[in-house]
């Protein structure tokens, strides 16, 4: 039919939202025109009619430029039903222009095309998981428990939430509260509002009250949420880290305003579902939404609690939401505190603490030991069993995977390609075992890889598939060839042979390298963080353009009773520091770089050690602006890892730009003189 092709055509480039939208409007316009032609003709709209009603349309091509441009760039996430529904992208709009009505959508037309923040806190573009779990320092602690508040279970939300608000570590909690079971996002602020809230829901919720929270001026929250709505908000809080920029800004200079996140506190969940259907799946089995007293998740059944009875209703006939079956979290692991009911008794909840800010919840309830661990990896291995199923339909039928889960890993970025490189941290000093790079060259050849030698002695997997890269992560780590050495942390340490490999060698790089490694390794940092160690004041390895740099040094003496003045030490010295007159060499230490050469070269052991160890360079770079770093003489390994360890902590103190902000400019910005008195206090002994 003409009318549909000519459609097809003016939206051909439109979102799916805005095309059902322009289509229906344009079809009633046509429609509309089509009688006006055929009243005035006298005669019944027919084909012909409704034909030159469209050609009076105008080109198709038109036509579509007279309707705002709303390409998103999360329509692809949204459409392949890859969308977790969390509502994270519509609370950062610092436009308003995304709304949530089950699922998110643009409303008008954005100048990035969704190019922003709204992108890059999806929980299904990416996850964010390891450099969250590195900078929050992740643990696992399972306890259970119940609180003195009424509520789901053991309570154990409601009398967290209400401890926080008493204790004024929060201002308000966002929580999910509901009208007849239907979710509806909610601040609390007082500890009487909280039992109102207290029921577990299991249909899609939204995030709003986030925003009308910051609107409000609060300033601290606590957040209850399901595990990809947690998973987005912590993307939200490490968003310069993640993201490599600051917030996206509205029209109105300014971005998004929200409070300061202090707590998030996850529940366990299996799988979330359409509030419609489920409303029509219990009217089919005579229960009234209103009249629901409790609902409950176990073994494959809705339990649905109305005057003190349970009923069982089959989950299978329940349409789930299509995302939650590309989840892999059942009990919130980015939360700071996990709460749910599986693994503990009737009537108390499961409680896992994952970080230090999860722990506040031991002065709020009683907790004990004993938590039935497998019960909770047996929902654990279903969602995951149930993702891998997914993944694998996706993969037959040619169907869009985002592989968000590949920055779950360490050293796991993405090329230009759309496959994934994989980066194994390079060994100290850039030594390998031959098993080990054999291993290398098994994985290369088994998933068609490439492989790259970068240049601070690092393999890299090029080209592998999303499909494959837990298992090539798995496989590495299991032969101890550990990924990493990506992102905003201290990087693997660059150094040359050494003394025991050079002879011109001073110090033994590969020991201190191993050193480095075992207190620095994937260390979190503002922006990457590069150590480089060279064994001689030749510098190989640039030492004096990294963040800290270290280079062996061995100044001399003369035993004038042994020098004859031969002139052998000057001979050999490559910077002319040396002298000598009469019988006897001298050195001119304002020239001398402690190289050692004169000290091995002199026949008659006339050279001797006045001076060792390291030379300590901090602050320097290369790139775009190349920096030289301050340079101070250490004695020892240990001053050198203390000085290194409060040269960073004061970094993490002042940076103010993660991602953008080097060292080195930090340095500039907060003085040298001030920066590095800074670290002289922060050093041990």
């Amino acid at each position: 039919m003409r009318i549909d092709n000519y459609i097809n055509e003016v939206t051909k480039n439109m979102s799916s939202d805005q095309q059902k939208e322009v289509a229906d409007e344009l079809k009633t316009h046509i429609l509309d025109s089509a009688d006006a032609i055929a009243s005035a003709k006298n005669i019944e709209v027919d084909e012909g009619i409704i034909n030159e009603a469209v050609s009076r349309m105008g080109p198709p091509e038109k036509l579509a430029k007279m309707y705002p441009n709303r390409i998103w760039k999360l329509e692809k996430i949204v459409e392949s039903d890859m969308c977790a529904k969390c509502g994270t992208c519509t609370v950062i709009c610092p436009n308003n222009i995304l709304s949530f009505e089950g699922r998110p959508q643009l409303k008008e037309e954005c100048l990035r095309d969704g190019h922003g923040m709204c992108f890059e806190v999806c929980p299904r573009v990416s996850s964010g998981k390891y450099q969250i779990k590195i900078r929050e320092n992740f643990k696992e602690e399972l306890y259970y428990g119940k609180g003195s508040v009424k509520g789901q279970d053991g309570g154990a939300v409601t009398a967290f939430l209400k401890h926080l608000l008493e204790m004024k570590k929060i201002d308000g909690a966002i929580v999910v509260g509901d009208e007849y079971w239907k979710p509806v996002s909610l601040i609390v602020q007082s500890a009487d509002d909280l039992v109102k809230t207290s029921k577990s829901k299991y249909t899609i919720s939204t995030l709003e009250a986030l925003k009308t929270a910051g609107d409000m001026g609060l300033e601290k929250v606590a957040i209850v949420a399901l595990p990809c709505q947690i998973n987005g908000l912590r993307k939200l809080q490490y968003f310069p880290y993640l993201a490599k920029h600051e917030e996206e800004l509205g029209r109105t200079g300014k971005p998004v305003k929200i409070p300061r996140i202090e707590y998030l506190i996850g529940l366990f969940c299996t799988e979330k579902f359409d509030y419609g259907n489920m409303k029509k799946i219990l009217a089919e089995n005579n229960v009234k939404m209103e009249d629901v007293e409790k609902f409950n998740v176990k073994k494959g059944k809705l339990l649905v609690y109305v005057n003190g009875e349970e009923k069982k209703i089959d989950l299978k006939k329940i349409e789930l939401c299509s995302g939650c079956k590309m989840c892999r979290d059942f009990d919130s692991e980015l939360a700071d505190v996990s709460i749910g009911s599986v693994g503990s008794p009737n009537g108390y909840s499961t409680v896992i603490i994952r970080t230090e800010k999860g722990e506040e919840i031991k002065n709020a309830i009683e907790l004990k030991k004993g938590v039935n661990l497998e019960e909770v990896e047996k929902l654990r291995g279903f969602k995951l069993k149930r993702f891998h199923r997914e993944v694998q339909r996706r993969k037959e039928n040619n169907e869009f995977i985002s592989f968000y889960w590949a920055s779950d890993y360490a050293g796991v970025s993405k090329r230009a390609d759309g496959t994934y490189f994989i980066r194994i941290r390079a060994k100290p000093a850039g030594w390998y075992e031959p098993e080990e790079v054999k291993e290398v060259l098994d994985v290369a050849e088994k998933y068609n890889a490439r492989i790259k030698l970068t240049n601070r002695g690092a393999y890299e997997l090029h080209g592998i598939s999303g499909f494959d890269i837990e298992e090539v992560v798995t496989r590495l780590n299991k032969v101890g060839l550990v990924t990493g050495s990506e992102g905003p942390l201290v990087r693997a340490t660059l150094a040359c042979p050494g003394k025991e490999n050079c002879g011109k060698g001073l110090i033994d790089t590969t020991g201190i390298c191993r050193i480095i490694e075992d207190k620095f390794r994937e260390r979190p940092t503002p922006y990457k963080f590069k150590i480089a160690v060279s064994g001689c004041p030749n510098k190989c390895m640039r030492p004096q353009i990294h963040d800290a740099g270290i280079n062996g040094i061995e100044f001399p003496q003369t035993n004038e009773e042994k020098c004859n003045g031969c002139g052998r030490c000057s001979e050999v010295c490559k910077v002319e520091a040396i002298n000598i007159r009469g019988e006897t060499s001298y050195t001119n230490y304002d020239i001398c770089v402690g190289c050692g050469k004169c000290l091995r070269s002199c026949p008659h052991e006339a050279r001797e050690v006045k001076e060792k160890g390291f030379m300590l360079y901090i602050g320097g770079k290369a790139g775009r602006e190349m920096v030289e770093g301050v340079s101070t003489k250490v004695k020892t390994v240990d001053e050198v890892i203390s000085i290194i360890n409060s040269v960073l902590e004061v970094y993490e103190k002042y940076a103010d730009k993660p991602q953008r902000e080097r060292l080195a400019a930090t340095m500039k910005r907060v003085g040298q003189t001030k920066f590095l008195d800074e670290v002289k206090k922060g050093v041990k002994g």
